[in-house]
């Protein structure tokens, strides 16, 4: 492989780990993932293959069990699907194919007749490999938008206190009880109001009443979907 090529290809490995890591627009990322994924794939099965339309077969297969087979094993790390690990294995990958395909080079020529008979099949498979590349992006989770959600009291009088609920990637419906100790019976009951923090996040204030001066009262964030307290505050007014 001369090197004008391994640059080439290495533009292309370092381009897209950039692309992944400074999180652009998907119009953008996907097709350079696309070029750039299958470029290394076709590197890499090319010596199995008799002619152009095998390796296009091959290669599509290769792509989608491979971006399954690194999902499943950044699922099972400590680490996750992060835009970190998906580099990393990214750059693990790409190279190590780089590395052991060293020997081949590539030649570039006008497609033949039967590779433009084919061009419904290469449309589909550029479709598949486009469609497996925006899932595996789907999939990954910002490193700094792990699942968050706070809460926490931001202001009180002798009466009432107000909190705030901030949730970062998750939705679901909630309610907040305020329950005065040692009773178990909840003496406040909001309505019901939705948190939206799909894919952001998201701040919402309640005032909480607390009727009874000088008791001790426990403020629950309440989960309708299945009843459970997925947060509690301890307030003394």
């Amino acid at each position: 492989m001369r090197w004008p090529e391994i640059a080439v290809r290495l533009l292309l490995i370092g381009g897209l780990c950039a692309a992944i890591w400074s999180g652009v627009t998907v119009w953008l990322a996907v097709p350079l993932a696309l070029i750039a994924i299958t470029a290394t794939t076709e590197l890499a099965v090319r010596p199995y293959t008799a002619n152009a339309v095998d390796r296009l077969l091959l290669g599509c297969g290769a792509i989608v069990t491979t971006l399954i087979i690194i999902g499943l094993g950044l699922n099972l790390t400590p680490w996750g699907l992060t835009k970190i690990t998906w580099n990393l294995a990214w750059l693990v990958l790409s190279v190590g194919v780089l590395t052991w395909r060293r020997g081949l080079s590539t030649g570039f020529g006008w497609p033949p007749p039967r590779m433009r008979a084919l061009s419904g099949w290469l449309i589909a498979a550029t479709l598949m490999i486009a469609a497996a590349v925006i899932v595996s992006v789907a999939g990954v989770q910002r490193w700094d938008q792990k699942p968050v959600l706070a809460f926490s009291v931001v202001s009180e009088s002798s009466n009432s206190v107000v909190v705030e609920i901030e949730a970062t990637s998750i939705t679901g419906t909630y309610q907040i009880t305020a329950v005065p100790q040692p009773l178990k019976k909840a003496s406040y009951r909001s309505a019901q109001f939705t948190v939206s923090a799909a894919s952001g996040s998201e701040q919402l204030r309640e005032r909480v009443p607390l009727d009874i001066p000088g008791k001790t009262w426990t403020i629950n964030l309440v989960s309708v979907s299945d009843g459970s307290i997925a947060r509690w505050l301890r307030v003394i007014p």
